[in-house]
């Protein structure tokens, strides 16, 4: 069996079976987005019924193509699939992702199965069927239903390609970007331990962080020893979807998987070192804090800021999450003396209603440098006309600094802050709009470093 997966995110030459322009359909979709996408290697379509689709050459077949391409891409009725592999074979591709859906997740598995015989016949891996394709932003390579994207280092796999689409769409919304993109679907063959492998070492990946999420799998012990594996080289956040009674039978219908007992899931993640989550909230927020801080970040925390109602929001989460509030020592506080009178010297930090851009720079200078917290979370609410615009320079400059404190943000006030909250997050801060997500984002670069200590231990 070929272990190789690196065809299926850098191909040399690769054919879309099925392309189309119809509205809606799958092959038209992903011929648009192969050639906005400005794929840099050769690219072939293949329809019966076409000689062009959107301007490019098109094939009645694969044995019309030139040369033999290197994936295929497979957007045909499901009934056809397993004699276009057939056809692959001839052409001596060994790697094809299955977009066509009507396998198993409808009841069908005998296609199913006859698909799986003929890819180990034909010795094609497949990912897939009944998936929404892949995406590989640093090559070029969008086979996917998916492509509004920035290029960045989170990678996603999920067997459900709806969601990993809205987490795309999520990402670049909030200015960060996607290296990979998987949709695995019903995982006939390629399942999610593989992927993770393959992220996981892969030479020289753009890939920082990687995002798991999975309604069932077959394979526990492959997926126990992918997790454990993978979270040696960068951190994986994992959702399992399915986990009561009624979504577990929707789990089934959806993607053809197993659900299985959601307490084993958890128990495989605090085994292996994946960060466990239960939302898309919680997933992305992980992602936010470790893509910009993963190598910072422990249980000290310190809170900065303007109004003591999110302070005591913040203060809660955190203490949900098992963080603390460490208080300065009487070395630090002396290095605050020149804040007002009004503002506590303790932690939270209340630096008042009228903090001015000169107050948040003393107070965050004097603790990211003390080395007593490991994180700060700066919070504004802006009244008035405050200048949360100089605040944000200030954040920026202070994080700059030469600290090993990570410094992240939490701008309340909508629109008010939109312009601070860009400016953080192009100098690559996170920023959190809520009290609960700031604090999980806390908690995220906190369990990454005991993840990564606790690995350390268990070597040593």
């Amino acid at each position: 069996m070929i272990t190789d997966l690196r065809p299926f995110f850098n191909p040399k030459s690769l054919v879309l079976i099925g392309a189309s322009e119809t509205p809606g359909s799958i092959g038209g979709m992903l011929a648009r987005h192969l050639l906005k996408g400005r794929f840099e290697g050769e690219l072939f379509f293949t329809n019966p019924k076409r000689e062009e689709v959107f301007g490019h050459k098109c094939y009645p077949n694969l044995q019309a193509l030139p040369s033999n391409p290197e994936l295929a891409v497979i957007a045909i009725p499901a009934r056809f699939v397993s004699s276009e592999l057939d056809n692959c074979a001839k052409r001596d591709i060994h790697h094809a992702i299955v977009l066509s859906g009507g396998f198993a997740e409808v009841g069908n598995k005998e296609l199913e199965e006859e698909l799986i015989q003929k890819g180990k016949k034909h010795n094609i891996r497949i990912i897939g069927p009944n998936c929404a394709g892949i995406a590989s932003t640093h090559t070029n390579m969008i086979a996917s239903m998916e492509n509004t994207y920035l290029v960045g280092g989170l990678s996603i796999i999920s067997q459900s390609g709806a969601l990993a689409g809205s987490m795309m769409l999520r990402a670049t919304a909030e200015g960060l970007g996607i290296d990979k993109w998987i949709s695995f679907g019903n995982a006939a063959d390629v399942e999610e331990a593989e992927l993770l492998a393959y992220l996981a070492k892969e030479k020289d990946s753009p890939t920082k962080v990687i995002f798991l999420y999975l309604e069932g799998a077959t394979k526990g012990r492959e997926l126990l020893q992918a997790l454990d594996e993978a979270t040696d080289h960068k951190p994986v956040i994992f959702l399992k979807g399915g986990r009561s009674s009624i979504g577990n039978k929707a789990a089934m219908t959806h993607t053809a998987s197993l659900g299985g007992d959601p307490k084993i899931y958890h128990s495989i993640a605090k085994q292996t070192g994946a960060i466990w989550v239960e939302s898309l909230d919680e997933a992305f927020d992980a992602y936010t804090a470790l893509s910009s801080y993963p190598n910072r970040g422990g249980k000290r925390v310190a809170i900065v800021t303007n109004s003591g109602g999110p302070g005591v929001l913040i203060s809660d989460n955190l203490d949900f999450a098992g963080l603390k509030l460490n208080q300065p020592s009487e070395e630090l506080r002396k290095q605050l003396k020149d804040l007002p009178s009004a503002c506590p010297r303790e932690n939270p930090f209340d630096l008042l209603g009228d903090a001015t851009p000169e107050r948040y720079a003393l107070t965050l200078r004097a603790l990211a440098h003390s080395n007593e917290f490991d994180t700060i979370i700066v919070v504004m609410v802006p009244p008035g006309d405050a200048d949360i615009n100089g605040v944000a320079k200030v954040i920026v400059d202070i994080a700059k600094e030469e600290h090993s404190t990570a410094i992240i943000g939490c701008l309340l006030a909508g629109e008010k802050v939109t312009q601070a909250v860009k400016t953080l997050r192009e100098n690559n801060i996170p920023s959190f709009p809520t009290p609960k997500r700031v604090a999980w984002g806390a908690y995220s670069l906190s369990r990454w470093q005991e993840i990564k200590a606790q690995k350390k231990d268990r070597e040593n």
